[in-house]
């Protein structure tokens, strides 16, 4: 039997032999053999943005293993070492620092390896791409006129042929990458505008600069030249009238006494009158752009404040008008205050004594017969009557004498009357259109038609409604109860608008020529 358990403790010891040195061997032909760092070319790797890798295994038994994110990878990333110079990695996603800008000629390293096989090392120097062409293209319809705005997209060609389109302007990081600068207008909110005043404009050209950070020797210039062919508006208007202030509410009346009537509404204030304007037109032959061409001078005759134009006959036109400010709406009154309540009438009790007839419960003794259960000697029973005394209640009647308590109460107070509503004020009247005077030199008389005019008053303001009457105050309670106070009259009011303002006079004056436009190429 010994022997036995010998010969079997032996052939265990073998067999976990043999399963260790299996166990062994294993790893040698499973082992990683060598790794490549896979990378899409079709990726821009730009300072500030990210792009992705993958790591492709390579065993000694012909298997071949990827890491998550490639086509069929199944490996975590955290079987893998990945250092990066000028950037940072997570899980594949490399982000490229934004200090790498400008990004021509500069390059970001990339060091990968299994974490238990740093040998096996692999390293991936990769250029970052920048910009070959950048190009400025408006993405809607605009004039080619002073203070237009042209919104668009920049196209960029990158030097791995990639092309994107940059109009996201409101995202700080891809504006970020341009630098934008204009000649005749500026950048603004991701639109290029012209400026305003045409006399800053050289030529009748304006230019937009856009210049790239990340390859600074590439540029472009968005160009317009102007052809002043744009429905311009000139509009003026008097201050509306401030509206006049509600009237306070009155106070409600203490214990009895009447509401105090409500404040007047104020008036609303007169609005105030556009102002005059004057304008000047000349007619002249522009060489730059070989047309004749309207130069329009303006000027707001309350304030001498000076606006100019140019406008294309051939498209262009000019609206001035000079509103009147609307009337301030009228305060509504006040509403009256309420009148208090009466007070209760007076309470007081009187006393006396009454006689009365109450019930009054009695006890008496009294003997009863009972018929108890007896054993003889023989244990059989037997009734025996037996007196037994015991006790009763009965209720009698009893005269006392009663203290009766009698509460009486006096008549009660009137309540107050309500107070009145007060009047709403008066709106204010609108102010007058302004006078608008056109000046023509004989050769723009023709064109008398494009600069049309509008003088309107302005509306008159609401009229401010009457305040309610104050409610009248209850009667106080008693014996008899108070009269309850009148309510009080609402606020009279006149119903509509006040008058609106007259509109102004509309004449046109001949003048003589005036205007003689110099390029500024000239000397």
């Amino acid at each position: 039997m010994k022997r036995y358990h010998l010969l079997t403790i032996a052939l265990v010891v073998f067999l976990i032999s043999g399963i260790k040195m299996t166990a062994l061997a294993l790893p040698s032909s499973q082992k990683v053999d060598s790794i490549q760092i896979a990378f899409d070319k079709q990726q821009l790797v730009l300072p500030g943005e990210s792009f992705k890798i993958g790591i492709i295994s390579y065993y000694r038994n012909g298997k071949i293993k990827k890491t998550t994110g490639l086509l069929g990878g199944s490996v975590w990333w955290w079987k893998y070492k990945v250092d990066v110079v000028g950037g940072t990695n997570f899980s594949g996603k490399i982000s490229v620092n934004e200090e790498l800008i400008p990004s021509k000629g500069k390059y970001i390293d990339i060091k990968a390896y299994p974490r238990k096989q740093p040998d096996l090392v692999k390293e991936l120097l990769l250029p970052l791409n920048y910009e070959t062409k950048i190009a400025y293209r408006p993405t809607g319809n605009y004039d080619k006129s002073p203070g237009s705005q042209i919104p668009g997209e920049v196209i960029s060609e990158f030097n791995n042929g990639i092309v994107r389109v940059c109009d996201d302007w409101r995202n700080n990081k891809e504006s970020g990458n341009f630098l934008f600068s204009g000649k005749g207008g500026y950048w603004k909110n991701g639109k290029f505008t012209i400026d305003p005043d045409f006399m800053k404009i050289e030529n009748h050209h304006a230019n937009l600069i856009i210049n790239s950070l990340r390859n600074t020797s590439i540029a472009d210039t968005f160009s317009v030249q102007l052809d002043y062919k744009h429905a311009y508006d000139l509009h003026f208007s008097g201050s509306s009238g401030i509206p006049g202030f509600s009237g306070s509410s009155g106070s409600p009346g203490y214990q009895g006494g009447n509401g105090s009537d409500g404040q007047n509404g104020q008036n609303g204030e007169f609005g105030d009158d556009g102002p005059d304007i004057g304008v000047w037109v000349d007619l002249y032959r522009d060489s730059v752009l070989n047309t004749d061409l309207l130069y329009v001078y303006a000027q707001n005759l309350f304030t001498n404040k000076e606006y100019r134009y140019l406008i294309n006959p051939d498209g262009g036109s000019l609206d001035v008008s000079s509103f009147g400010g609307s009337g301030g709406n009228g305060g509504n009154g006040g509403n009256g205050g309420s009148g208090g309540n009466g007070r209760e009438g007076e309470k007081w009790i009187e006393k006396h004594i009454e006689k009365q007839t109450v019930k009054k419960p009695v006890t008496k003794r009294v003997i009863r017969k009972e018929i108890h259960k007896r054993k003889d000697a023989d244990g059989k029973e037997y009734d025996v009557e037996v007196e037994v005394e015991t006790t009763e209640t009965e209720y009698v009647d009893e005269v006392v004498d009663v203290v009766v308590e009698v509460v009486h109460q006096g008549p009660g107070e009137d309540g107050g009357d309500g107070g009145w509503g007060g009047p709403g004020g008066m709106g204010g009247p609108g102010g007058y259109g302004g006078n608008i005077t056109l000046h023509f030199t004989r050769d723009a008389m023709p064109y008398s038609h494009l600069i049309t005019t509008r003088s309107e008053g302005g509306s008159g303001g609401i009229n401010g409604s009457g305040g309610f009457g104050g409610s009248g105050g209850s009667g106080g309670a008693g014996n008899p109860s108070g009269r309850s106070g009148s309510s009080g009259q609402s606020g009279p009011s006149a119903f509509g608008w006040a008058p609106s303002g007259g509109s102004g006079q509309i004449r046109i004056q001949s003048t003589e020529e005036f205007f003689e436009y110099k390029s500024k190429d000239k000397k």
